[in-house]
């Protein structure tokens, strides 16, 4: 292979980079300007957004504390309510269930949203995946920028493809991004609190035993005051 060669090669592969991230660009733009484009959207997508950035700010200022299975389980049961609500709208725009079942993409859509619904209130409710992952799956970046395509789909007849499945990957990617910024920013102000608990101070195992022990007498000292001031 001679210089020719490779240097038509390497023009090929970046000519077909450029364009592939065009169109994941131009793809971005279209989620972006989603709720713009359709006012119906917007309703849906601001408390969306809203509620992210303050979840953002919470675990920014007590940056020791978990998500919790019971907030992930919440997270799917919006993913689930949000789903039935992009559902509504595929009704109010094809008029009846048959045309629903007659359109493939909302059909599928339908499909793919009942039983990712399901699945994920199935799977949290049992915790059926290993805690850090599922805490990570189920938060609210993953969830909300899930729903908000699918939402873009519907509402804003963005095109479901691999230029749309990338250009989700880079929105979900930058959102973690900045909260990861935000809670640095958070910690850099002293605005952060750390909560610590007696599993977390590495003491003697007989020694935090002890504490505890102590802890609970003192909180059932506080229960019988309470109940002769009654």
């Amino acid at each position: 292979m001679d210089y020719d060669e490779i240097d038509a090669i390497l023009k090929t592969i970046g000519a077909t980079a450029i364009e592939h991230g065009t169109m994941i660009w131009n793809r971005l733009n279209d989620l972006a300007l989603a709720p713009i484009d359709n006012q119906g959207m917007l309703w849906i997508a601001v408390p969306l957004v809203i509620a992210t950035f303050f979840i953002t700010l919470y675990f920014g200022r007590y940056n020791k504390e978990e998500l919790g299975w019971n907030t992930a389980f919440g997270n799917t049961m919006v993913f689930l309510f949000v789903a039935i609500n992009i559902i509504k709208e595929m009704y109010m725009q094809e008029g009846s269930l048959q045309s629903i079942y007659d359109n493939t993409l909302y059909f599928w859509i339908t499909i793919g949203l009942v039983g990712a619904g399901i699945l994920l209130m199935f799977v949290t409710y049992f915790h059926l995946l290993p805690k850090k992952l599922a805490f990570f799956l189920f938060s609210a970046p993953p969830i909300n920028v899930s729903i908000y395509v699918v939402m873009a789909m519907v509402y804003a007849s963005v095109i479901p493809d691999y230029y749309t499945l990338a250009a989700a990957v880079i929105l979900l990617i930058g959102i973690l991004i900045a909260g990861e910024l935000l809670k640095g920013l958070i910690q850099i102000l002293g605005l952060s609190y750390v909560q610590t608990s007696l599993e977390n101070l590495e003491l003697p195992e007989e020694l935090v035993k002890k504490l505890k022990k102590l802890e609970e007498e003192e909180l059932e000292k506080e229960e019988k005051e309470m109940k002769k001031t009654k």
